[in-house]
Order: C-alpha cells, then structure tokens, then sequence
C-alpha cells in the first residue's frame, strides 16, 4: 500500500456534498457553483442546500431564530457564559458552550444543524458586544452576529462569506467531524471535534495572521521591504496558496471585491493598499494567489469584528458543512480506521 503523508491525495470516502477545485478554480455544493449562490441566495438557504438538498432556508431561519432566542433567555447558559468568556479562549469557549447545549431527542437533520449554528453564532454575538434578537430576515444569520443599525453592506458582506465557508470537502476539521461521526457517535461531540480541529493555525487561524501581518505595517513601502525579507528568509506567508486549488481560490475575488468596497476611511483604504501590494508581490515573487483566508481575514477585521473571532465566524459558517458530512457518513456506516506505516525499532 502506498504512504501518502498527510493522507494528500488519497481518496478517503465518498460524498455527495462538495466539489473542491474540479479544473484547478470551481467550489460547487451539490452542484450548484458556491460563488453564484452569494449573488442570489442568504445563508440561510445554501446551508437548507448542504445538509437537505433543499435551495429554501424558510425553515432553517425559523429554527434558528427559535434556539437563538431560547439561548437568550436561558439564564444558566448565560452565567456560565459570563463566567469562562474573559476566561479562555473563544474557540474554547464554544467547545464548552456547545457541549453544555447539546441535543435533544425528537430533532430533525435541519433543525439540530440550525441548533447547532444558533450555539455558536450566540457566542459570537455575546464575545462581540451584539447579542440581540433583533434579526434582519434577509440575513438572519449574518445579523445576528452584528451590532443593531449596522449597514445593510455589512450584512449582506458577511452573509457572503458564512456562504463561501460553508463547506470545503475533506479538509482537516471536516474529516475530523467525520471520523467522529464514524464511531456512531452524536452530532454535538462530532461538531466539537471539529471545532477543535479548526483552532490550529495550519487550518482556521491563517486569516488572523494574514491581518496581523497587514496590520503591522504603516504603508505600502514598509509592507513591500518587510515581506521581501521574509521571502528571502524563506518565512511562509499566510493566507496564499492552497492545498487543492492550483489556479486560484474562487472564493477570493468576492471577499476581496467587499473590502474594496467596505474600505471607506482613509485607515482602511491604506490597509487595502497593503493588502494588495503583498498580493502583487506574492504573485511576482512566489506566483501564489491568495486563498480564502487573506482578504477573508481583512474583510471580517473592517466589519469590527477582534481578531480572536476570525475563526469563530468561521466555524459559524462552516457548522452546516460539518453537519451534512456527519448526517452522510452516519448513513454510510462505515468506521474510518486507517493503517499505519510503522518507522520505531524492530524487535528487541
């Protein structure tokens, strides 16, 4: 049997959810191409699309609006809440709040994904001074994360990319979910699995170093000498590249275009600027275009969200993904359970 390290590669199930850089460039769920659901279709339905099969999130935007409202008023959950968020960290604390949540008997495939979103969207709300039941319809989801009287940009900005988050094939914290869900194991503890997955900086946290990077210099000149350096260093710079696109990340584009156009002060232009001139340069010197993470990163840092909730907000989007390749391997039934290459001593 042959190794592949980091099981790259090699085909380790079959699923019916995602296509992921078919061409080199296409990101499709169930078919239909995930860039043109952010032109015509909220969160809310894509994710009805991931786990069901459905393009209608009616149902899903009143599960959710349901459980978000339940968690609002549940005033053990809140004083635990209050008690471990200045405590830990938020991907921690959303291990914590979405075990302490769990589930309940009687729920359908749709409803236990809204359940499990509204958990974590809940969170995101409380960490980011938001929480309110005040949603915009349109956009239930993405509302309920941000301030009340925010821009109807804004919204429909971050709207687009829980869409472009939602679901990505057998990444790391996917496969996770699935191995998990292998052992007919419950959707919660499989979630959290995959929560755990993500807060490794290889998988979720690229977009905050992307804006850490960006943030740390003044203009343009120092961005373009500092990145050179760490070039000539040979230091990984995050957010470009991909595992399986090899064209370019067709998620990109659309996030940059919403900071362009969310980057109205003169601070915000600047950081733009940067942003861009580090793009050119990647591109140059490395010929390595930005994924997700880079512009993601930088668009979620113009929405006011802190850093330290960048891979939280994407967990809130992915939490649908997870979901529909739990519910699928559950059908499959099948335990993953792969060999490995054995390199210790032989016998002594």
């Amino acid at each position: 049997m042959d190794y592949s390290p980091g099981l790259r590669g090699v085909i380790a199930g079959e699923t019916a959810i995602s296509t992921v850089g078919r061409e080199g460039t296409s990101l499709r769920y169930r078919g239909y191409d995930a860039v043109e659901l952010t032109k015509k279709n909220a969160y809310e339905d894509v994710a009805a699309l991931i786990v069901e099969n459905k393009l209608d999130g009616s149902d899903f935007k009143n599960y959710y609006k349901a459980h978000f409202v339940e968690m609002y008023d549940n005033n053990f959950l809140n004083s635990v809440l209050d008690e471990i968020k200045d405590k830990m960290h938020p991907m921690d604390v959303l291990k914590v709040i979405t075990s302490l949540v769990g589930e309940y008997e009687g729920i359908n495939r749709l409803d236990a994904t809204a359940k499990l979103c509204a958990v974590n969207c809940y969170v995101i709300s409380v960490l980011n001074d938001a929480v309110s039941t005040n949603f915009i319809n349109e956009y239930v989801v993405a509302s309920s994360m941000l301030k009340d009287n925010v821009s109807s940009e804004k919204i429909e900005a971050l709207d687009d990319i829980l869409i472009l988050y939602a679901e990505h094939g057998f990444n790391a914290s996917t496969f996770a979910t699935r191995v998990t869900a292998s052992t007919r194991s419950d959707l919660t503890s499989s979630i959290v699995s995959g929560i755990g997955t993500l807060k490794g900086e290889l998988h979720g946290g690229a977009n905050e170093k992307a804006v850490k990077m960006i943030t740390q210099f003044s203009n343009v000149n120092e961005a373009k000498a500092e990145v050179l350096k760490l070039l000539e260093a040979k230091k990984k710079i995050m957010g470009f590249g991909h595992g399986v696109y090899k064209i370019q990340d067709p998620r990109s584009p659309i996030v940059k275009s919403w900071v362009e156009k969310l980057s109205t002060s003169e601070e915000a232009i600047n950081r733009f600027k940067i942003a861009k001139e580090i793009d050119s340069l990647m591109d140059t010197e490395k010929k390595l275009f930005p994924n997700v993470d880079f512009y993601g990163g930088l668009l979620l840092y113009e929405l006011g969200f802190d850093i330290d909730l960048f891979t939280p907000i994407f967990v809130a989007g992915r939490i649908a993904g997870w979901s529909a390749h739990y519910f699928e391997q559950h059908d499959q039934d099948v335990l993953i359970r792969p060999a490995a290459k054995y390199i210790g001593p032989s016998e002594r």
